[in-house]
C-alpha cells in the first residue's frame, strides 16, 4: 500500500462508519425530520441550485420570503461555503426537489464524517497515537450533539467540524513557524467555518482558536528561552504567522462578511435583551451525560459510558503535558456557559465577553463539551497503556458502582416523581442497558494484561453504544420523493397567485415560497430587517396587506374581515385552512403627491391608522428630506404601472400617463438598490429612499417612463475585492516561494 493511499485510509474508514450510521438516509428510504433542514435549508438550496441553472452565480435576492429578502447577506443561506457549494455543482443536473433533499442530506453525512476525521487528525498529533486519535474522532462525529440538533440545523453541523481541522493546523504552525503553508491552511480553514453560515457556533469555534493562538503564542516565548541558540527566532515568527493567519481569515470572509454585517446592523439581532438570549439547559439536562434521552429528545452533553470513562482517564496525562487541561477547560467552562441563566458563568460572559449578548439557545455551547471530552477520551486511550493492572482494576470496579448508583438516584428522584422523559419500562431499559455497558467496559480493564486489541474492542464498544443512543434519532419515515410532495394548499395557492403576495398564517411551513417560487409575506430566517418586522408587531392585518401587496391569504379564518372570495377549503388534523382572495387586490406600486417626513415610531403610528390615506401620501424617514421628490402639480389620474421581475434582484418598471410623483414600491428597502434606466431625466441617477417604513420609493418626473430596479450593494463588491485580491496575494507568494526553493 503506497502512503498517499493509507494518508486516505482514515478518511475512507470515517466515510463507512457515517454511511453505516445514516445507513436508511445513505440508501434514500427514509429522511431527516421536517423541520429547519426540510423547511428552511432545502428551499434555500433549491433557490440556489435554481439561480445556477439560470446562469446567476452570485443570487443576491430572494422575493419569495419577507417581502424581498437579501439572500446572498442572510449568513446561513452560505453562499460562499465552498464545501457545499461543490456539492451542489457535482449534482447540479438532478433538478428535483426529492433529489436536492437527498444530495443535502448526503452532505451532512459527509460532514460528519469529516468531524471525525478532523478530531482524528488532532488527536493523533497531540498523542502521537492513531488509536488515540481513531477513539476521539469516532466518539465526537457520533457525540449526542454532532448526530443530534446540528445535522437538522445545516449550519451549525457544516460550522462545528472545522474547529479540530484549525487547532490541528495551528499546531503544525506554531512547530513549524516558518513554513507558510500551515498558516494559510489555518486562515483558509477558519475563514470556511465563518462562511458555512452559523454565527454564534463559529463564535464558539474562535474564542477556542484564540486561546489556542495565545496558548502556542506563550509556548514559543519559553521555547526561544530553553533554546535561545537552536530557535533564536521562533517568537518572531510564531506571531508573524498568527497575524497573517488572523488577517488573511478576515480577508478570506471579506465577500460574505461585509454585506452581512450591513444587513445585520438594520435587522432585529441588532438589539436583543438578555431574556432573550440567556436560556440554557437546565441543570437536571446533565444527568444525559450519562444516560441519553432520559430528560428531552436530544442527548448533546452525551458520548456513551465508555467515552466518558475514557474522558475521565485522560485527566491522568495533566502530570505528563499541559493539554489535557487545555480541554478539561474548554469542556468545563462550556457546559456552565450552557446552562445560560441557571447557572453562574454565563451573565458574567454575557456583561463582559464580546457577542455573548448576541446569541439564544446557551445550551449549544455543548458543541465544546461534546469536542472537549472526545479530545479527553482519546488522551485516556493513550492513559490505559500505562496503568497498571490494580489501576485499572480500581476505575473499572468504581465505573461500576457509579453508573449504578447514578441510576438508582436518577429512578428513585426524577423517574418515580414523573420528572422524565420516558416511561417505567423504557427508563429500566435504558438503566439496564447502562448497567451492562459499565460492566462490559470493567470486564476489559479487569483483563491481566492491556493490549491494543482490548484498545480497539473498547473503541467499537464506545461506537455501539452512541449508534444505539443517536442512530435513529434523526431518522423519520418517508423516502426524499414523498416527504418533497407539494401540498394541495400550496398547489391551489401557487395557482391562485397572480400579481400580489400571499400572507400565510402558519397554515404550511414559511419558506413554502421559496420551493414553490411564490411571493410570500412570511419567511423562516431568524436574520429579518428590523423596520419590516414592526409591521408583524401589533399592526393592522389589512394595512399590512395593503402596504405590502398581498392579494391571497391563507388562513384559519373562513370569513376574513376585508372583501374576500373563498377559493378553496381544506380540512387539518385540529380545524381547517382556507384560501381567500382579496377582492380589491392590493398594489405592488403606486404613485403619491404628497410626501411627510417622520421618524420611525411616528412613521408606524401614522400607517396604522386607517384614516392615513396611503394613496395619496408617503412617509419618508427625517434623513430623506434632502431627497424629495420633483415638483409637480396634483394629478387628475393615476399612471399606468407595470411591474415585471425579469431576475429575482431586479424590477422592471414601465409607467405610462405619469403625471410624476413619488412611486412607492412595495419591496423591502435596503442599501444597495440603485434605479437603471435607458431614459435620461433631470435627476439622474434617480435616488432609491426608503417610504412607508420599509417600502422602496423613486422621486420621478412626469413622462412616460421604462426603468429598472436592480440590488447589488456596494458591500458586496468591495468583499469581492479584498477576498480576490487576498486569494491573489496567496497565489503570488506561492509562486515566489515556490521560484525561490531550488536555491535554497
Amino acid at each position: 500500500m503506497t502512503s498517499r493511499t493509507r494518508s486516505f485510509r482514515p478518511l475512507i474508514v470515517y466515510l463507512l462508519l457515517a454511511a453505516l450510521f445514516y445507513a436508511p438516509i445513505v440508501m434514500g428510504l427514509r429522511t431527516f425530520p421536517d423541520g429547519d433542514f426540510t423547511h428552511h435549508f432545502l428551499p434555500f438550496s433549491l433557490f440556489q441550485q435554481s439561480e445556477w441553472l439560470a446562469g446567476r452565480w452570485l443570487p443576491v435576492w430572494n422575493p419569495y420570503t419577507y417581502a424581498g429578502h437579501p439572500f446572498l447577506a442572510d449568513i446561513q443561506a452560505a453562499l460562499f461555503y465552498p464545501l457545499g457549494d461543490l456539492l451542489l455543482l457535482l449534482t447540479l443536473p438532478f433538478r428535483s426537489p426529492a433529489a436536492r433533499l437527498y444530495f443535502l442530506q448526503i452532505e451532512a453525512v459527509l460532514h460528519v464524517a469529516l468531524a471525525g476525521l478532523f478530531t482524528h487528525l488532532l488527536v493523533q498529533q497531540l498523542t502521537r497515537s492513531k488509536l488515540a486519535g481513531f477513539t476521539a474522532g469516532v466518539l465526537f462525529a457520533f457525540s449526542g450533539y454532532l448526530t443530534g440538533y446540528p445535522p437538522l440545523q445545516l449550519a451549525i453541523l457544516r460550522t462545528a467540524i472545522w474547529l479540530p481541522l484549525i487547532l490541528w493546523l495551528l499546531l503544525r504552525a506554531a512547530e513549524e513557524p516558518g513554513r507558510w503553508r500551515w498558516w494559510v491552511g489555518a486562515a483558509l480553514a477558519w475563514s470556511t467555518a465563518f462562511l458555512a453560515g452559523h454565527p454564534q457556533t463559529f463564535m464558539h469555534l474562535s474564542y477556542v482558536v484564540a486561546g489556542w493562538l495565545a496558548l502556542h503564542g506563550v509556548r514559543a516565548f519559553f521555547i526561544q528561552r530553553q533554546q535561545r541558540e537552536l530557535a533564536p527566532n521562533r517568537p518572531k515568527q510564531v506571531m508573524a504567522g498568527m497575524i497573517a493567519c488572523c488577517l488573511l481569515m478576515v480577508a478570506f470572509c471579506a465577500a460574505q462578511l461585509l454585506p452581512s454585517l450591513e444587513f445585520t446592523r438594520l435587522s432585529v439581532r441588532s438589539s436583543v435583551d438578555y431574556a432573550y438570549v440567556s436560556g440554557g439547559f437546565p441543570v437536571q439536562d446533565i444527568w444525559q451525560m450519562l444516560f441519553p434521552a432520559i430528560l428531552t429528545q436530544f442527548s448533546p452533553l452525551f458520548i456513551g459510558i465508555p467515552g466518558l470513562a475514557l474522558a475521565m482517564l485522560g485527566l491522568t496525562q495533566l502530570r505528563k503535558t499541559y493539554y489535557p487541561f487545555i480541554f478539561v477547560l474548554i469542556a468545563g467552562l462550556s457546559i456552565l456557559l450552557s446552562l445560560g441563566d441557571n447557572g453562574f458563568l454565563y451573565p458574567l460572559f454575557y456583561r463582559y465577553a464580546p457577542g455573548w449578548n448576541l446569541f439564544r439557545g446557551q445550551e449549544r455551547a455543548a458543541y465544546l463539551v461534546a469536542f472537549g471530552l472526545s479530545v479527553l477520551a482519546g488522551y485516556g486511550m493513550v492513559a490505559l497503556t500505562e496503568l497498571n493492572l490494580r489501576a485499572r482494576r480500581l476505575i473499572g470496579g468504581g465505573l461500576m458502582v457509579a453508573v449504578i448508583i447514578a441510576v438508582l438516584i436518577f429512578g428513585l428522584f426524577w423517574q418515580k416523581t414523573g420528572r422524565g422523559a420516558l416511561s417505567g419500562g423504557e427508563f429500566a431499559g435504558v438503566g439496564l442497558l447502562s448497567i451492562l455497558i459499565a460492566l462490559a467496559v470493567a470486564w476489559l480493564l479487569w483483563q491481566k494484561s492491556w493490549t491494543v486489541w482490548r484498545g480497539w474492542i473498547l473503541v467499537g464498544l464506545g461506537g455501539a453504544v452512541l449508534l444505539w443512543a443517536n442512530g435513529g434519532t434523526n431518522v423519520a419515515d418517508f423516502s426524499p420523493a414523498r416527504k418533497t410532495l407539494i401540498s394541495p394548499e400550496i398547489m391551489a395557492t401557487q395557482a391562485a397567485q397572480a400579481n400580489g403576495r400571499v400572507y400565510n398564517e402558519y397554515r404550511v411551513y414559511e419558506d413554502y415560497g421559496v420551493s414553490a417560487s411564490v411571493e410570500d409575506v412570511w419567511g423562516s430566517s431568524p436574520l429579518r430587517l428590523t423596520a419590516y418586522a414592526a409591521l408583524f408587531d401589533n399592526f393592522p392585518l389589512d394595512r399590512m396587506w395593503r402596504l405590502l401587496g398581498v392579494e391571497t391569504v391563507l388562513t384559519w379564518r373562513r370569513e376574513l374581515f376585508v372583501p374576500s372570495e373563498l377559493l378553496a377549503e381544506y380540512a387539518q388534523a385540529t380545524d381547517t385552512t382556507y384560501l381567500h382572495r382579496l377582492t380589491d387586490p392590493n398594489p405592488r406600486a403606486w404613485l403619491v403627491q404628497d410626501v411627510q417626513f417622520a421618524n420611525d415610531a411616528d412613521t408606524y403610528a401614522l400607517l396604522a391608522d386607517h384614516t392615513f390615506d396611503l394613496d395619496k401620501t408617503a412617509l419618508l424617514p427625517l434623513a430623506a428630506e434632502s431627497s424629495a421628490q420633483p415638483d409637480v402639480l396634483p394629478a387628475s389620474h393615476p399612471p399606468t404601472i407595470q411591474l415585471d421581475r425579469p431576475a429575482p434582484n431586479r424590477i422592471h418598471i414601465t409607467l405610462t400617463d405619469n403625471p410624476g410623483g413619488l412611486l412607492v414600491v412595495s419591496e423591502n428597502w435596503l442599501p444597495g438598490w440603485r434605479v437603471q434606466s435607458s431614459m435620461p431625466t433631470p435627476q439622474d441617477p434617480i435616488p432609491v429612499l426608503r417610504a412607508n417604513l420599509t417600502l422602496l420609493a423613486l422621486p420621478l418626473p412626469a413622462g412616460d417612463l421604462a426603468l429598472d430596479l436592480v440590488y447589488w450593494p456596494d458591500s458586496l463588491t468591495w468583499g469581492l475585492v479584498i477576498t480576490g485580491a487576498a486569494f491573489v496575494g496567496v497565489f503570488i507568494g506561492f509562486l515566489y516561494h515556490r521560484r525561490r526553493k531550488p536555491h535554497a
